[in-house]
């Protein structure tokens, strides 16, 4: 076992049989496998990887790094990788736990969560195709890698990992992925990679072939539901996959076998729905091929056999002032409520109140937004989820605008993902974190943020954005994250005895602290009134990034790394 420090640029190759660790000061670590030939640079924490393989990992909070080959990278953090390359520009990366964001040569960007991998398979000259996102048996890989067993000690991450491969293993058990017997490809010698598949159209062992008569006359008429009860004649019990042929958005962005109501169009004209007449599997898709239309109000019922509702259409429409809520119930899976649409999805007054489990709103194509309007979870989302949250607002191709409104995740935690995330005037009260990041801009202002345990928030623009912070108080929170290119914050206070992490490009507290100056970009800016327990933030940071260190260094400020 190797413990050294590298000093940037340093350049390390293991042999056939040999392996080596590197741990950094702040706890991250780097295990490198046979044949395996790397650059690091500290300055920038990024690893440059010629060939072999890596297991990487980064601790929460701890300013993480990236992982480079040709072909691709990977930036990390609070997370789990193995990564892999070849000399001819193949690129291979598993996460074991937590996130990361793939950013491939040719400009493609992909967010994965634990149990999901891609890859660049290598091409003429060393330039190869971005691959999909493929999810793998976790267990098997994580118990034949050297990378995770091959050492004297265990993984830092090893209990996260753990969970991790637990929540996959429900995930089959409950149906809703199954082992194929495939591998998958590899870069490297390692371990091979056993394929895993969700429960859906790419399933090469659950395909049920085209539609039938009844199935396609159903998706291609509309249907008008008037009564509490379902339609019977309506429904599909059987699991059937959506033929590109039928529908091209429906055979694209389902991700599991289809089973519940199908229509043209679905017009829900009852004020409540009740599943007691269900019979089918536990998952219930309301499937428009054009639209679904909800009323003012609705309310479901009946809710036993049922773990996972999911609104599934190119366009859903909420009326102003609309009220979506389930009753309680009891079981061992929290019921998912999933509003699943390629459009922009708004919620403007009303609300949505899941009083059984958790909450999923997304647009795959467009912004989702919420104006003045309540949303209310009680237990976590039952499905894999990269966050274990009970509220989550996803809007990976377009914005999140949450404004005058109000999210209660009390069995869990909150999450959001777009590319731009606005957050204004509204409250977020959560059972345990908050984690929201953007892949642009993010601005946070007048958000009162409050937390039932004491917990972490994390608020991250991954790309060349800025964090905009205004009139915000983390006092709820024992830890606090903030990266992007550029921090701005204004009127905020950190509680005393909490950490708190910043981190830009530059690394460093811009100067003139507290005193109105301009924004500078790429560094950390504390424009007017933030504080630590009251007092002047810049005291608590230390002189080397720019503070006063008039105080304990309580606040780090450093510059993004893997």
């Amino acid at each position: 076992m190797l413990r050294e420090v590298l000093r940037a640029p340093d350049q390390l190759q293991t042999g056939r049989q040999s392996r080596a660790e590197l741990e950094a000061p702040d706890g991250t670590i780097t295990r490198i496998g046979a044949n395996t030939l790397f650059y690091f640079d500290r300055a920038s924490r990024e690893l440059q990887l010629t060939q072999g393989s890596v297991l990487f990992h980064s601790p929460a909070g701890k300013g993480g790094g990236k992982i480079r080959s040709r072909t691709a990278s990977a930036a990390v953090l609070g997370t789990t990788i193995i990564a892999a390359a070849t000399p001819d520009g193949g690129f291979k990366l598993l996460v074991l736990e937590g996130r990361a964001q793939v950013d491939f040569a040719a400009g493609a960007r992909l967010a994965l969560d634990a149990g999901q991998m891609t890859f660049v398979l290598p091409g003429p000259g060393g330039a190869g195709a971005p691959g999909p996102v493929m999810y793998f048996d976790l267990a098997r890989q994580v118990a034949a890698s050297q990378l995770v067993n091959g050492f004297a000690r265990a993984l830092p991450s090893k209990d996260k990992v753990d969970r991790a491969v637990e929540a996959q293993r429900r995930g089959v058990g409950e149906g809703r992925f199954v082992t194929t017997g495939f591998l998958i490809f590899t870069a490297t010698s390692d371990a091979q990679v056993s394929g895993i598949e969700t429960a859906g159209p790419d399933s090469d062992d659950k395909l049920t072939g085209p539609f039938t008569g009844e199935q396609r006359l159903a998706l291609n008429t509309p249907v008008r539901l008037g009564s509490a009860a379902l339609p019977l004649a309506r429904l599909f019990t059987t699991p059937l996959l959506v033929p590109a042929a039928e529908s091209a958005f429906l055979n694209k962005e389902s991700d599991i076998l289809v089973t519940g109501l199908l229509g043209l169009t679905i017009y829900i004209a009852t004020p409540s729905l009740s599943f007691g007449t269900w019979r089918g599997p536990r998952e219930f898709q309301f499937v428009g091929r054009e639209s679904i239309s909800l009323p003012a109000s609705l309310r479901l019922t009946d809710l036993a056999t049922v773990d996972y509702v999911r609104f599934f259409s190119p366009r859903i429409d909420l009326p102003a002032g609309a009220i979506v809520s389930t009753d309680a119930r009891t079981g061992p899976v929290p019921l998912t409520l999933y509003f699943d649409t390629d459009a922009t999805l708004r919620l403007s007054g009303g609300g949505v109140n899941n009083a059984a489990g958790g909450l999923l709103l997304q647009s795959h194509a467009g912004d989702v937004q919420i104006d003045s309007a309540t949303l209310s979870a009680t237990a976590a989302i039952g499905e894999t989820t990269v966050i274990p949250s009970s509220v989550n607002l996803d809007a990976p191709n377009g914005a999140i605008r949450l404004t005058g409104s109000t999210i209660n995740a009390a069995g869990s935690l909150f999450a959001a993902h777009g590319q731009l995330v606005n957050l204004t005037t509204s409250t977020i009260r959560a059972g345990v974190d908050v984690w929201i990041d953007s892949a642009g801009d993010m601005t946070l202002d007048r958000l009162t943020l409050s937390s039932s345990t004491p917990a972490t928030a994390v608020f991250q623009a991954t790309g060349n954005g800025l964090l905009d912070v205004r009139t915000v108080a983390f006092d709820s929170f024992k830890e606090i994250n903030l990266g992007a290119r550029t921090l701005a914050l204004q009127d905020v206070n950190f509680a005393a005895n909490s950490v708190v992490r910043l981190v830009s490009e530059q690394g460093r507290l811009a100067p003139a602290p507290n005193t109105s100056a301009a924004v500078l970009t790429g560094y950390v800016n504390f424009v007017r009134a933030v504080t630590y327990a009251g007092q002047p933030a810049q005291n608590f940071v230390p002189i080397t990034a720019g503070g006063t260190g008039t105080q304990p260094a309580t606040i780090t400020i450093a510059r993004p790394g893997p």
